[in-house]
């Protein structure tokens, strides 16, 4: 029964999220691309977005035919920033980030997904991760406790999902590529100082939820993140991390799956917390140990507030 119950719930989660990208796919903003004479399309509130996104989720998630037998206590996560209430054995919490990636939703309608993930108290005082999804508008990748990650079309059927234990090969024939997650204006120095240590890669800026699942499913090398993030910013890193991709911190430790999820089990997920340390993802040991090397020469190199966000962009200019 506790085995159905994680799979409906990964089912809801899924169900909930495909709303919800209808719901973004079909904003305001679109119908607003026809405009009066003289009238000004400023563009669209990815804040207001992110907002409606939640709304959307939680009813969608509410009017599953299992809804009560899943019992959750409450959602919360990026839009719902609070303290967790204590459950139950047997209660769940929904860990909900809407819009994952709202920056690239508000330009260019991509590069965003909805990240959700469900927790489930064990005993008393203790709560276990027990399924997660991440859904763009072309895939959805699918977690649930004990069983491998899953990966399909968003808009199909559990049915269409293929099992994804390894990692798309990395043959060497392409330019290696690495995902670079929360990049902001204040990065730039931090970003560009690890440019130089891999001159041979291609860069991406959309990083995070929405494209780290693609180091296992796609052609992406690696991802990696410079600051703390909350468990909600890293579901993608612990699906990679039931995987062969290689997944440890930035000084080159290799952490295992057991010891990553650990993380997320253990976290207390009050207001605002950045609990998860930077990491790594990368297709393999080599590439792992590529990224980590670079990494602490850019560190070195660029000298303190390294990937702090509090870069001084007057004297960068200068």
């Amino acid at each position: 029964m506790a085995d159905e119950l994680a799979r409906i719930g990964a089912s809801a989660l899924r169900q909930a999220a495909m709303r919800t990208l209808r719901r973004l796919e079909t904003s305001g903003g679109w119908k607003r691309l026809l405009l009066a004479e003289g009238e000004l399309h400023l563009g669209d509130d990815p804040i207001q977005a992110d907002e409606e996104a939640q709304v959307e989720f939680g009813r969608a998630f509410s009017r599953h035919p299992a809804y009560r037998d899943l019992r959750v206590i409450d959602i919360i996560g990026e839009e719902r920033l609070k303290p967790p209430p204590e459950l139950n054995p047997g209660e769940r919490l929904l860990v909900l980030d809407p819009l994952d990636g709202s920056t690239q939703w508000a330009m260019i309608r991509a590069g965003y997904c909805v990240a959700a993930m469900l927790f489930i108290a064990r005993s008393a005082g203790r709560i276990q991760l027990e399924s997660a999804i991440i859904a763009n508008q072309t895939h959805t990748f699918t977690l649930i406790n004990g069983k491998p990650l899953t990966f399909g079309p968003t808009y199909g059927t559990s049915s269409e999902d293929a099992y994804l234990l390894s990692c798309q090969p990395d043959n060497g024939m392409v330019v290696p590529s690495i995902a670079f997650t929360g990049y902001k204006p204040k990065d730039r120095g931090s970003v560009l100082s690890l440019v130089h240590e891999l001159p041979q890669w291609s860069f991406l800026t959309i990083g995070g939820n929405p494209v780290t699942p693609y180091v296992v499913a796609g052609g992406l090398t690696a991802a990696v993140t410079i600051r703390e993030q909350t468990p909600w910013d890293a579901i993608g890193i612990l699906m990679c991390s039931k995987t062969d991709a290689v997944v440890g911190t930035l000084n080159g430790t290799v952490l295992g799956h057991r010891g990553f999820e650990e993380l997320f089990n253990k976290v207390a997920l009050t207001r605002n917390t950045r609990s998860i340390p930077p990491m790594i993802v990368a297709k393999t040991e080599r590439r792992f140990k590529e990224v980590a090397t670079a990494l602490a020469k850019a560190r070195d190199s660029f000298g303190e507030g390294f990937g702090s966000g509090m870069e001084d962009l007057g004297q960068m200019s200068e």
